[in-house]
């Protein structure tokens, strides 16, 4: 049984050729050695997200994020600050409470895990993974997130929709019923491929 996280596995579909290898290798390393794992770069900017949706104060909380920050960091979590902000705007959102949950692909799992649990309005509660990174999002990367949501749904919030949001270009994605049908073989055959790296790689 191999398990990995969601962005893992974002991250493996959207390499490509010999890196993709590589990139397996790698994880499988980290798995087995759990003691290797890297410092998640944008668990900060996703705390401070959540905090100021709960308190309301989102600006006030991102300006400490970044005033807190060192060299390295600080560029990042400017640009993921200013386009949160953006993103929030005037919509009316309230958090609610989302789940965690796994996918399973033969002997493949990975975990299922929103950043937030967001209701516009007086809408339905969507299930919202946030995008960090300073390579925009693609869109074929997103309908894989929203798929994997969606397949999860009942254990994430029940009635609950997916919603993706590339953060620093304040840009939300949603799957349409047409992008479904497409969307499901080719995450499938990304699973059995990731495996077959994956036992190559012991």
């Amino acid at each position: 049984m191999a398990y990995i996280t969601l962005p893992t596995f974002v991250g493996y579909s959207t390499s490509s050729g010999p890196s993709r290898s590589s990139f397996v290798r790698r994880w499988r390393r980290q798995y087995e050695d759990p003691a290797r794992g890297g410092f998640n770069f944008y668990l900060r900017a996703a705390n401070a997200i959540r905090a100021g949706r709960i308190s309301g104060r989102d600006r006030e909380v991102l300006r400490a994020l970044v005033e807190n920050a060192d060299e390295r960091t600080r560029p990042h979590y400017t640009e993921i600050a200013e386009g949160w902000l953006r993103y929030v705007g005037r919509r009316d959102l309230r958090l609610a409470e989302v789940g965690r949950s796994r996918w399973r692909l033969g002997a493949l799992e990975v975990g299922i895990n929103p950043h937030l649990g967001l209701r516009k309005g007086d809408g339905p509660v969507y299930a919202t993974w946030l995008y960090f990174k300073e390579e925009p999002l693609s869109r074929d990367a997103a309908q894989m997130v929203l798929w994997l949501l969606e397949q999860t749904m009942d254990d994430l919030r029940p009635g609950g929709r997916p919603l993706v949001i590339d953060v620093r270009r304040s840009k939300e994605f949603a799957l349409s019923p047409r992008d479904r049908d497409k969307v499901k073989p080719w995450v499938r055959s990304e699973a059995s491929a990731f495996m077959s790296l994956w036992e190559a790689a012991a």
